[in-house]
């Protein structure tokens, strides 16, 4: 794995440092699933000694970026298929929270932006700008519903959700997808929450069965067994 994506670690608290690094680099695509994390070759990239890398490593376990096996160390994974399901399921729920809030709310411009930026949408559209666009548009959700909770709850499982959207994302028509937004959006832009509900459960349930399609091809992305 090359490693040169880092720059030294060189303010007082490294273990933080190194750990917003890798993090970042994992979340945003850069370290893919599957990849080993080398104590000894973080260490150099970073300019540390390997007792910060070791500790915002298992940091990283404990967030359930990272896998930490006794025989063959540590990983960077996805979530089994099982715990896809599930947390997709708390994406819903969350996020069925938000477009009650907007459907009650109707913040009339941010809707209609998105719904023509969307329109705009194609297949030949980079994967990267898409997902921009799509983790832009769930966030701004929340923003828009007023409720700061949401935006903490959501936050706890952002980076797991933020890694599998690389994934998910290349079982998926962009194209697909952006109809299924824009059916969220026309349903919030006519107040009706009950079909808002289910315009969401159905994108969220689409693009939990493109990220199991990806975890069931590649296993060895849910992490090393012990």
């Amino acid at each position: 794995m090359d490693f040169t994506i880092f720059t030294p670690a060189v303010t007082q608290n490294l273990r933080e440092v190194v750990y917003d690094q890798i993090k970042e680099a994992i979340v945003n695509g850069l370290i893919p699933a599957g990849s080993k994390l080398s104590e000894l070759e973080l260490s150099r990239q970073f300019s540390v000694s390997r007792t910060p890398v070791r500790e915002a490593i298992r940091q990283l376990a404990e967030t359930g970026l990272v896998s930490l096996s006794s025989r063959r160390g540590a990983y960077v994974i996805l979530p089994t298929a099982k715990d896809a399901a599930d947390l997709y399921e708390i994406r819903y729920a969350l996020e069925a929270i938000s477009v009650e809030h907007l459907c009650a709310s109707q913040p009339e411009d941010f809707l209609r932006r998105a719904r023509v930026t969307f329109e705009e949408v194609s297949n030949d559209w980079d994967a990267n700008r898409f997902m921009e666009l799509d983790t832009e548009f769930h966030a701004d959700l929340w923003r828009f519903a007023g409720n700061n909770y949401l935006g903490f709850m959501l936050g706890k499982v952002g980076d797991i959700i933020q890694i599998c959207r690389h994934y998910a994302i290349g079982s998926i028509q962009k194209s697909d997808s952006s109809r299924e937004h824009i059916a969220i959006i026309d349903a919030m832009l006519s107040g009706d929450a009950g079909a808002a509900r289910l315009k969401l459960r159905e994108h969220i349930d689409s693009t939990r069965d493109g990220l199991i399609k990806y975890i069931s091809a590649h296993p060895e992305a849910t992490g090393p067994a012990d």
